[in-house]
C-alpha cells in the first residue's frame, strides 16, 4: 500500500487529465482530497461518521462545521456517484455549453476512465473504502459540488469534486 498521507497531492495530480477533460464545458472543475486523517478507534455509526468528516475539515484551514453525513448503503457507491457525475453529469450536453465543445462518446468514456483511476489510487493509497457518505460543506463560489466522505480500516478523507464559473 501507498503512503496514505501522500494521497491529496496523488490525486491532485493525477485528477489534472479528468480536470482538462471537464473544463471544456463553459465551466473549471475541480477534483481534491481533503486531508487524510485516522479512524483509530471510531466505530461504524451516523455520529462517527459525521466526527470524522469534522476531523478531516478540521485537520485543514476551512473552519466549516459539518451539518450532516448521508451514509451510502454500499461502501463502492461512492465510485459510482463520482463516475456517473463525471460522465452523466458534467460530460452530458445538456451541462456543455452548445457549440463545438459537446462532449463526444469517446470524451465521456475517457472520463469514465479517467475517474476510475482516481478512484484505484485513492484506494492504492488508504486501503479499501469500508463506508461512504455524503457532507455538507465548504462550496463558497461553487455552482455545483460534492463531498464524499471515505473511511478505511485506518483512514478518513474527503472526496471533493465540482464546478465553477
Amino acid at each position: 500500500m501507498l503512503n496514505p498521507l501522500d494521497a491529496p497531492d496523488a490525486v491532485t495530480a493525477v485528477a489534472e487529465p479528468l480536470e482538462e477533460l471537464l473544463d471544456e464545458t463553459i465551466f473549471v472543475s475541480f477534483i481534491y482530497l481533503f486531508h487524510v486523517v485516522p479512524v483509530a478507534g471510531t466505530t461504524p455509526g451516523h455520529d462517527s461518521m459525521k466526527g470524522l468528516a469534522q476531523a478531516v475539515y478540521d485537520a485543514g484551514a476551512s473552519g466549516h462545521q459539518v451539518g450532516s453525513v448521508a451514509l451510502f448503503e454500499s461502501p463502492q457507491a461512492w465510485r459510482d456517484v463520482f463516475r456517473r457525475q463525471v460522465t452523466e453529469g458534467i460530460m452530458s450536453p445538456a451541462a456543455r455549453h452548445s457549440g463545438p465543445t459537446l462532449a463526444s462518446p469517446a470524451d465521456i468514456r475517457r472520463a469514465g476512465e479517467l475517474a476510475d483511476g482516481v478512484a484505484d489510487l485513492i484506494e492504492a493509497h488508504l486501503g479499501p473504502i469500508r463506508s461512504c457518505g455524503d457532507v455538507d460543506g465548504p462550496h463558497t463560489g461553487y455552482i455545483w459540488w460534492r463531498n464524499l466522505l471515505l473511511v478505511t480500516s485506518d483512514w478518513a478523507t474527503i472526496l471533493h469534486f465540482g464546478i465553477c464559473d
